[in-house]
């Protein structure tokens, strides 16, 4: 939880025009893999179609649940977002080229639903 606090800390303190906050996945044959296998990090019935670091975690740690990973993931990115920078940023692209206005009006609605459906509600688990 310390870790996640300091990243979004982190994030917000830079004068970045993007942030996107993912939850890390363990690809096969990668340090990362060989930790989570070790340590039992995977989430009970993991099935690797649903492997989709946009949409989801594979990933349970103890005393952090995979819920818990993905609520983190929203708020992260709610929190940097949702601020006068990143607006005002927003907004100046979409009246810079009004080509393109309608597609980032639709990717940004798309987004911000993503970000404010509860955590879990997108994953069905069989």
């Amino acid at each position: 939880m310390e870790t996640i606090r300091q990243t979004i800390d982190f994030a917000k303190s830079l004068p970045l025009e993007l942030a996107l906050f993912h939850i890390a996945a363990p690809y096969p044959g990668t340090p990362f893999f060989f930790e989570v296998v070790e340590k039992g990090w995977f989430r009970e019935g993991t099935r690797w179609e649903e492997v989709d670091m946009d949409k989801g975690t594979v990933l349970q740690y103890p005393g952090l649940s995979a819920e818990e990973l993905m609520y983190w993931q929203k708020r992260a990115f709610r929190e940097w977002a949702m601020r006068p920078g990143p607006v005002w940023t927003y907004l100046q692209m979409l009246a810079s080229d009004r080509r393109t206005f309608k597609r980032a009006v639709r990717v940004g609605l798309e987004h911000l639903r993503w970000a404010l459906v509860p955590a879990g509600a997108h994953a069905s688990r069989s």
